[in-house]
């Protein structure tokens, strides 16, 4: 009788041990349920929201933006050539060489233009050119720097360029007429020049040059 009664109860405990987990195991299925149910949502969610128009809209948009910044120098540039190849001359030698420069400095907003000879001395110069006896010096500095670097027998430099504390670049283009050496300066603020900005000028002053020696 007393092995019947712990046989008895050892079952009625089994039971409500398996009983018990089977609940415990109802629950948990229950909650994986509504989560799933909850990651389900947002992710419909989130499908609906990249494509609606809006969304795509401001992705747009962002993309234009950020290609417009990485192009924006390159599009200046192309810019700048194309200005510096549409110069147009004037009458009369030295009043054509001065509009020219003139042009120069308000097509590439420099705030000084200045042609000069090997030395240094003012051929001709922008309208708005300040201090051009610094400028042809200055000139005459990277001239004599230029024929340094070629001394060996290396690659002689074209133009060279200076930026300085107040955020202005100065950029010296050296050529020659008729084997006459000369400098084509320009002064810009920003650091936004290179080297061969305003070699498309060159074409328009080597013709006007020769002109006025034939």
């Amino acid at each position: 009788m007393i092995s019947l009664l712990g046989l008895g109860a050892a079952l009625l405990l089994l039971i409500a041990g398996y009983l018990l987990g089977a609940r415990e195991g109802n629950k948990a299925r229950e909650s994986l349920r509504l989560l799933n149910r909850g990651f389900a949502k947002e992710i419909v969610q989130l499908r609906i929201k990249v494509a609606t128009p809006k969304d795509n809209k401001e992705n747009n948009e962002t993309l234009r933006a950020a290609l417009q910044e990485i192009l924006s120098p390159l599009v200046t540039r192309e810019r700048l050539s194309y200005e510096m190849s549409r110069l147009e001359s004037g009458a009369g030698q030295q009043r054509n060489l001065a509009s020219v420069l003139d042009q120069m400095a308000d097509k590439g907003n420099f705030s000084s233009v200045l042609l000069s000879d090997a030395q240094g001395w003012r051929i001709a110069a922008s309208t708005a050119t300040t201090d051009p006896e610094r400028l042809g010096a200055t000139a005459s500095l990277l001239l004599l720097l230029a024929d340094r670097i070629a001394r060996d027998g290396s690659p002689a430099p074209l133009s060279l360029m200076l930026y300085d504390t107040g955020n202005t670049t100065t950029l010296c283009r050296l050529f020659s007429v008729n084997n006459q050496r000369m400098t084509l300066t320009v002064v810009a603020n920003g650091s936004e020049l290179t080297p061969a900005a305003i070699d498309p000028a060159l074409v328009k002053l080597n013709a006007m040059l020769i002109s006025s020696e034939s």
